[in-house]
């Protein structure tokens, strides 16, 4: 049994959605949460992908409609939201890469007597997973527009051909007019 491409997305989606709740609780939490508003920056962009995935996720199973312009409409808006989880998801890894990085701390002491061997490791370990769920999307964002420009052929592919047979119904009818 194949799976659909949008039934694909939506797996995808549910992936990215996992990743990013293990990245923002385990991962993505060394410093205590007053400490470093990066830690924070990065959490946060984590859940609102998180949450964002599942809601289209869901989607696939839990609402369909019978009009391909409303399905259009739809993926347009998630091809959009997904350009935005990309650019949010960078920039929180990019400040999360640079202001987290202890290399000032590095240089007064040695790290391993104030965070666990866990903890400095979560650090790239979250930055893996940060680039890993922008991957994800991207891939799920050229799916969703290969979907889309499908979409958009077929309806102008339809509306030609409905053109070329009215427009042989009219020829058809005049000539039985003039005979």
């Amino acid at each position: 049994m194949f799976l659909s491409r949008k039934e694909i997305v939506s797996l995808l989606l549910l992936l990215t959605a996992i990743i990013s709740v293990l990245n923002a609780s385990l991962f993505a939490n060394i410093l205590p949460l007053h400490v470093s508003y990066e830690q924070v920056g990065l959490q946060v962009v984590c859940v609102g992908t998180a949450y964002i995935c599942l809601i289209y996720a869901f989607s696939t199973w839990l609402y369909h409609s019978n009009y391909s312009r409303t399905r259009l409409h739809m993926r347009i808006v998630l091809v959009a939201m997904i350009v935005l989880m990309v650019v949010f998801n960078g920039a929180a890894c990019y400040w999360f890469l640079i202001e987290v990085s202890f290399t000032k701390l590095e240089e007064s002491m040695q790290l391993f007597l104030l965070f666990s061997r866990f903890s400095v490791t979560s650090k790239s370990v979250s930055l893996a997973m940060s680039i890993i769920c922008i991957l994800l999307l991207i891939v799920i964002m050229v799916l969703l527009i290969v979907t889309i420009i499908q979409s958009i052929r077929r309806r102008k592919n339809k509306e030609t051909n409905d053109n070329i047979e009215l427009q042989q119904g009219r020829n058809y009818a005049n000539a039985w007019d003039e005979h």
